[in-house]
């Protein structure tokens, strides 16, 4: 009996330890900035599979978007096309005034920035202020400097929350979250993030 208890013991101080890395908010957000693959980038077959799967098409061959799903035609995203290296995710938030329609964007599945290169991120209105470590800084400004004139978004949870074309490289090691709906989830974005920052 008293070995037992013992092994009881031993397996609840390993549980214990092993939760301990967990937040308070049980939930740890993942974060990249992820470079885009355009439309004009995408083999024809593949646009073809993702029309079958009512995904209406952007016809802007340059834009970031390559086109627009309702929820109900999420499992789009569950494609596998990592031999293209491509990935395909939604926007946050719907697009159109109805409030119906999420963007498809194909990204470059290997994020270029993680959550481990986040010093701090704090709320300034609806915008998420994003503060990177050393390391961080390093791989922004590199970054910047080889995609000046392209998109890059920043993905919180595998969903788009923000594009940037990059104008100049960015050496103050700083970035921005914009674009969201309100400060509400400005608020939500940068808490989870902080909480999700190695300590």
């Amino acid at each position: 009996m008293k070995a037992l208890n013992f092994i009881k013991i031993i397996l609840l101080s390993i549980l214990c330890s092993c939760n301990s890395g967990l937040k308070t908010n049980g939930h740890k957000v993942t974060f990249g900035i992820h470079e885009i693959v355009k439309k004009s980038e995408i083999p024809n077959s593949i646009i073809d599979t993702l029309k079958s799967k009512n995904v209406q098409i952007e016809s802007n061959r340059q834009q970031s978007e390559i086109g627009y799903i309702t929820k109900a035609d999420s499992m789009v995203l569950q494609l596998d096309l990592s031999e293209q290296n491509i990935k395909l995710i939604k926007t946050r938030y719907p697009v159109d005034k109805e409030q119906k329609y999420y963007a498809v964007v194909a990204i470059r599945p290997s994020s270029i920035i993680y959550n481990s290169d986040i010093k701090k991120t704090k709320v300034s209105g609806k915008d998420v202020e994003i503060y990177f470590n050393m390391e961080g800084a390093n791989k922004w400004a590199d970054l910047t400097k080889q995609n000046i004139g392209n998109t890059v978004v920043f993905v919180v949870d595998n969903q788009v929350c923000s594009f940037a074309t990059i104008s100049s490289e960015i050496l103050n090691g700083i970035s921005i979250i914009n674009g969201l709906n309100n400060e509400d989830d400005a608020n939500n974005i940068s808490e989870s993030l902080n909480s999700s920052l190695s300590k």
